[in-house]
């Protein structure tokens, strides 16, 4: 879902750059890497993910500027290490993918918000509410906070992007309807589909590989 930067005026590709860098900064502040790094299983699941995540995003489906799809993995990632640790992940794969690709870099900040920022705050948000509010049960683990939360951040994101185009762009809202909302059931079932499958083996075969789940909690009871 890249926007690209010749859609955009200078000064809010740059305002949206600095926003993103603050965001940024609070996750590198915030990242547990002590935890990361001692955890082997947690630390190997990191690489291989940032490894596999940008076959994903190079292959994106999509016929104009702003208007393409693929999968993300900012759910899953957060799932698996924490907001801050995922944050600085996807953006190093963000980063990769578009100097692979030869994308103008200054829409890094813009694309880092609606694909990354705000799909984890959604993620991080029903994260807190279910582990202070809900049984802490594996299903409900696998069923909410992976496949629904997956597509709820989507979602958001479809929506916030929407807003994005709308407001800054010279496309209308025919256009956004046309070639943004028709296919974009198809990438919201993916992305939870794969984030649900994803969590799902992870919790099922290496546990302690996944920061937000507890064998105690959510399997053993105790």
């Amino acid at each position: 879902m890249n926007l690209p930067a010749q859609l955009f005026s200078h000064d809010s590709l740059w305002l949206a750059n600095l926003l993103f860098f603050l965001v940024l900064v609070q996750a590198i502040k915030r990242a547990e890497w002590r935890e990361l790094f001692s955890n082997d299983m947690r630390s190997h699941a990191l690489i291989a993910l940032v490894v596999l995540a940008p076959i994903y995003w190079h292959l994106n489906a999509g016929i104009r500027p702003g208007f393409n799809f693929h999968l993300i993995g900012a759910t899953l990632f957060l799932l698996m290490f924490g907001w801050p640790v995922a944050l600085i992940a996807l953006t190093l794969v963000m980063l990769a993918t578009w100097l692979y690709m030869g994308i103008d870099l200054t829409s890094m900040g813009l694309n880092g918000l609606m694909m990354l920022a705000i799909p984890m705050l959604c993620s991080e948000t029903l994260l807190r509410f279910s582990q202070r509010n809900l049984p802490k049960n594996f299903f409900v683990f696998v069923l909410l906070n992976g496949f629904a939360s997956a597509a709820l951040s989507t979602i958001l994101m479809i929506a916030a992007i929407t807003g994005v185009l709308l407001g800054l762009t010279h496309y209308t809202w025919p256009e956004i309807q046309y070639h943004y909302f028709i296919p974009a059931p198809i990438i919201i079932f993916a992305e939870a589909f794969a984030t649900g499958a994803f969590i799902t083996a992870f919790t099922v075969a290496q546990p302690e590989a996944v920061k937000n789940f507890s064998v105690a909690d959510y399997l053993t009871g105790k």
